[in-house]
């Protein structure tokens, strides 16, 4: 550890020329503060938006496409590239030039995201661009009043106000009101429960849908072929979703360790969703009653429809955001051979972390993730008696693959280092015949195994038979089982319902408890 600590050398990204403007545009949803950024960047005809989400980007896309044409807008992502020599692209934050003439970096609070704030971080210290554009949520106005001292402050309010409608029974929904709760069961159910009074009116949205399959989704609900939407926090996550009423069944969330109440911000993040500019005076906030195994705090929710922490200049926002996250280069940790990475990597934590220190608004970021995925990759070629190049092994261990799916990248890997017997296993998962007769689970596996084969397509082309073309093709497949199956599975409303008497029940369990109890 100490050999590999004196080979780190830590340096921050720095930019050559300073922007002739910084302009921070910060206040909640529905505010119009990515409208005006998104019209600066059309009416100067070149840059790029940078986003947190591929949806984001997309939604990016279509709007700038709509208003200019499809010749003058790209998208790049790490699953797709659309014109990506249009004179304005709409990116995900890691995928962003490091130069151009504009940059509109959208919810920069996400610097201070622990595993990809880096991302942000590097662009604000030192992307190239005559222009930049900070959006975000008021929470960030220390962060970027600390990265750019001095910088032109436009904050923006919503729109239309929120109202508190207290609570709500499934048999009072009215169109245009989005469910909330915190599980795909829970979705699932309570999806089920408003099939039965609204008969195939009803969308559903979680976070583990392809995103085409929530597109149509979404769709459905803004041409009103869907009377009510079901949906998780996805909805608080790059889902941009109006819509006249938010109801909050749950007000509780497993957080990967445990169940927690949800912070203001977040039940905040949700409830700006109410509200359609231009068709109702104001967005309506309430708590959905009735059912028994799904309870929301109506005094937690109403709390959060106002901000009460003072930030700076008197304004207030629901917490504070006033670090940005720091991580390593590949060039920063000096190795030459990619079994000395784990090492590099711990190395340059701690180095980063006493350098740093000092920097009142740095953090490091969380290195278990990457560490983890290389783990996983080593492992795998170790057992087969494998190598890869420090290039390639550095790709493979960025790439957007959660913890939960990181097996799929052992293989990747070996299809890479020459394994020739990896090519029928991805072959098979490739092969969008296998969905014919898949469970929404399997579908739903089947859509985000396609969303990591487009990025390995893209940067290892053809590499185990792999094409971006194919593992479109899985993906396009997998969303409309996805569909297909949410119509059986809400239609059928089983779930959230006793196998034994049918009666409501907690949809995490098959039984109520009177028969559970015999």
């Amino acid at each position: 550890m100490k050999r590999a600590e004196r080979r780190i050398e830590i340096r921050l990204p720095t930019r050559r020329s300073e922007p002739e403007s910084i302009v921070a545009h910060l206040g909640p949803t529905n505010s119009g503060k990515t409208y005006e950024a998104l019209r600066f960047l059309a009416e100067t005809g070149r840059g790029v938006y940078a986003g947190p989400l591929r949806m984001l980007a997309q939604e990016a896309h279509r709007r700038l496409a709509g208003e200019l044409g499809a010749e003058r807008v790209g998208l790049v992502t790490g699953e797709e590239r659309v014109n990506e020599r249009a004179p304005i692209l709409c990116c995900t934050v890691e995928m962003a030039p490091s130069a151009g003439e504009v940059l509109v970096l959208d919810e920069v609070q996400w610097a201070d995201d622990e595993e990809r704030g880096a991302a942000w971080t590097r662009l604000m210290l030192s992307g190239e661009y005559r222009h930049l554009r900070i959006l975000g949520a008021l929470d960030a106005l220390p962060l970027v009043e600390r990265a750019f001292p001095g910088i032109e402050l436009r904050i923006f309010e919503r729109k239309l106000p929120l109202e508190w409608v207290g609570e709500r029974a499934l048999r009072a929904l009215e169109p245009g009101t989005v469910v909330v709760a915190f599980s795909r069961k829970a979705v699932l159910a309570l999806a089920g429960e408003v099939h039965r009074l609204h008969p195939d009116r009803v969308a559903v949205l979680y976070g583990a849908m392809p995103l085409a399959s929530r597109r149509e989704e979404i769709d459905r609900f803004l041409h009103r072929q869907a009377d009510v939407c079901v949906a998780t926090d996805v909805l608080g996550h790059g889902v941009n979703l109006p819509c006249e009423t938010v109801l909050f069944a749950e007000t509780t969330k497993f957080d990967g360790e445990q169940r927690r109440d949800l912070v203001p911000w977040e039940l905040a993040q949700i409830a700006g969703r109410a509200g359609r500019f231009g068709l109702v005076e104001r967005g309506h906030v309430g708590v959905l009653v009735g059912l028994g195994w799904a309870k929301a705090d109506p005094e937690l929710v109403r709390g959060a429809l106002e901000p009460h922490v003072l930030l700076p200049h008197g304004h207030h926002a629901y917490r504070v955001v006033d670090e940005a996250r720091i991580g390593p280069r590949l060039a920063d940790l000096n190795v030459d051979d990619p079994r000395d990475l784990d090492a590099a990597l711990a190395a340059w934590h701690r180095v980063a972390t006493r350098q740093w220190a000092h920097e009142s608004w740095l953090a490091v970021e969380s290195l278990a993730p990457i560490r983890g995925r290389l783990a996983v990759v080593q492992r795998h070629l170790a057992g087969r008696g494998r190598r890869l190049s420090l290039a390639d092994t550095w790709t493979l261990v960025n790439a957007p693959i959660d913890e939960d799916a990181a097996e799929i990248l052992g293989i990747l890997a070996l299809a890479v280092a020459g394994d020739r017997s990896q090519r029928p296993v991805l072959q098979w998962l490739l092969d969008v015949s296998r969905l014919r007769d898949a469970s929404l689970e399997q579908a739903e596996e089947a859509g985000r195994l396609a969303g990591i084969l487009r990025w390995f397509a893209l940067q290892f082309e053809g590499v185990g038979g792999v094409t971006i073309e194919r593992a479109a093709a899985l993906e396009e497949a997998a969303a409309a089982r996805v569909v297909a199956r949410l119509k059986v599975e809400v239609g059928a409303g089983t779930i959230g319902r006793c196998r034994s008497c049918g009666s409501s029940c907690a949809p995490w369990f098959p039984l109520c408890d009177r028969c559970a109890r015999g």
